[in-house]
């Protein structure tokens, strides 16, 4: 095992940018995807290839999972656990449910490891720019042992609690996220009907007390673009908000906007938007010209 080697398990969209970071620090990296090809770039750079979760685990003592969901995130350390012991550090940076998070970190730390759930806000643009924003659940010292390395992927590094409550936080971002752009949509769709240039009204909502990321960013750059192409799935929003709402019962508190918020894009994911990026979503409005997705 190299002690300094870095094991990256997830090289998507988001991972490989974030993986490519630390091979230009100078990192030893060794990687595993599911699918190969997507690490083959980094393994043409200097990664080492690892063809299951377990060599990951054998070769590195740092390792970091960023995968679509908890789902993929629970197998792949039903995969690493009997090889965890003392020394090793596990970076979860996948938006996942903070209650296997709590559970999987139980398990960790009974192989002496430590674990930190990691996830990041900034889209695939902060990944490749090493912009992202991090939202740190665990232990302070494993937070202050991971900072090295955190910080080649960010730029804001946030502790935020015990275990868990980095996932929790990724999830109170991402639902806020969701609802103010299906707000937003409503209330451009809205100024449209009653005669208003839509780039006039982003623009103006983007000057006044109705900013939000969804006006200064997501509609300018892929909505009135018609670009939709943000880099952040429909259904991955989906899951999110449908975690969120999970999150919010287990705390005992009734979240009717969130709902209203998730009702939206489970209706995306059962119809023609189902492979498209959350941006689409102003398209259940009747977005103009996209009369024909609504169901």
């Amino acid at each position: 095992m190299n002690n300094d080697a870095i094991g990256f398990v997830g090289t998507g969209r988001m991972g490989a940018p974030m993986a490519g970071h630390l091979l230009a620090a100078g990192e030893a990296l060794v990687v595993h995807d599911v699918h190969p090809d997507a690490a083959r770039p980094l393994v043409e750079r200097g990664a080492l290839w690892a063809a299951a979760p377990v060599e990951v685990a054998t070769r590195a003592r740092t390792i970091i999972t960023i995968v679509p969901s908890s789902r993929e995130v629970e197998a792949i350390y039903a995969a690493l656990l009997p090889k965890l012991g003392p020394g090793h550090l596990m970076l979860e940076m996948t938006t996942a449910d903070p209650s296997s998070t709590r559970r999987l970190a139980k398990e960790v730390q009974a192989r002496g490891a430590a674990m930190l759930d990691a996830p990041v806000s900034g889209g695939v643009r902060g990944a490749v720019e090493a912009t992202l924003s991090i939202m740190v659940g665990g232990e302070a010292a494993d937070l202050e042992r991971a900072r090295p390395i955190l910080a080649r992927l960010g730029k804001k590094i946030f502790h935020v609690g015990g275990p868990g409550t980095g996932h929790a936080m990724k999830l109170v971002n991402n639902v806020t996220s969701a609802a103010c752009l299906v707000a937003t949509a409503e209330a451009v769709v809205v100024a449209l009907r009653a005669g208003i240039d839509p780039a006039r009204a982003v623009e103006i909502l983007s000057a006044s007390s109705g900013r939000s990321n969804a006006s200064e960013w997501k509609f300018p750059q892929f909505i009135l673009t018609g670009r939709f192409d943000a880099g952040f799935a429909m259904a991955l929003m989906r899951k999110d908000v449908d975690a969120f709402l999970r999150l919010a019962e287990e705390t005992g508190v009734d979240a009717p906007v969130a709902a209203a918020a998730a009702e939206y894009f489970r209706r995306a994911v059962q119809g023609a938007l189902a492979g498209a990026d959350h941006t689409a979503i102003v398209k259940l409005l009747g977005w103009p010209g996209e009369e024909g997705v609504r169901p």
